[in-house]
């Protein structure tokens, strides 16, 4: 049972994702993240709907120069009255500046309406191998369809139409983890002590992930404890080890 209501949990979301980003990229002027934006839905109840507050997305720099913007946006809603909120939908993506070139886009959609993976990443880019493959290939639904729109349109397939799975509705990637790869791989300007604040917003987000899979899956957390000899009487200790980060934090 939740402790806050349904829009005071969005306005929670919103506001970690704020701090988040004021924590790696520096603080500014103007806020990175909008106020949660709430939608009445068919049957009744609210969608709230998170994004970052500037339409073109936020810019990234690196050594002072946008090379980067990062969008993101998070449609969210509890089950029922005083329940978690959770993410309905969500879309974080990353274009190449000043171009405003898409370069990959993480979407996640808890009730999908094709056979596309509920958690998948697309990558903007060409692969000839992969389009030939995805307009050869016979036998399933997706691979008629391409077929069928290369022959009445000429829309050749892209590399950027395929999805890439990536962890299903509880294991999959979170902003973090988006927000990481910018810095290793791309060298983007962030705070000091961005480390320690995306380490933070990461164990949040998995800690989360984690008792929202025990609350589903109780019997498996229950069997897990026993194989590791816990007295279930009493709240066990984690183990931890030495020789590695936690796997709370780990990139």
């Amino acid at each position: 049972m939740a402790e806050h209501s349904e829009e005071d949990q969005a306005t929670q979301f919103a506001q970690r994702i704020e701090n988040l980003l004021q924590g790696v990229l520096g603080a500014n002027d103007d806020l990175y993240t909008a106020a949660p934006e709430g939608r009445r839905v068919r049957g009744g109840g609210t969608s709230y709907v998170i994004r970052q507050l500037c339409e073109k997305g936020i810019p990234i720099n690196s050594a002072g120069e946008c090379i980067l913007k990062l969008s993101y946006t998070f449609h969210c809603s509890c089950r029922q009255p005083d329940a978690w909120l959770q993410v309905d939908k969500s879309s974080i993506m990353l274009t190449g500046e000043p171009e405003h070139i898409p370069l990959l886009r993480y979407d996640y959609v808890r009730s999908p309406s094709s056979d596309i993976p509920a958690a998948h990443l697309n990558v903007y880019g060409s692969n000839d191998m992969a389009s030939r493959l995805m307009l050869t290939c016979y036998g399933g639904k997706r691979t008629r369809n391409r077929r069928k729109e290369y022959v009445e349109k000429g829309a050749f397939p892209t590399f950027s139409s395929l999805h890439f799975p990536v962890g299903g509705d509880r294991l999959r990637p979170g902003l973090e983890d988006i927000l990481q790869m910018a810095i290793y791989e791309f060298h983007i300007d962030v705070e000091p002590d961005w480390e320690i604040t995306l380490n933070d917003s990461r164990a949040e987000y998995r800690s989360r992930q984690i008792k929202a899979l025990v609350r589903e899956f109780p019997d498996l957390a229950y069997e897990a404890l026993i194989e590791i000899g816990c007295d279930l009487t009493e709240k066990p200790e984690r183990s931890g080890r030495d020789d590695r980060p936690s796997m709370l934090i780990r990139y």
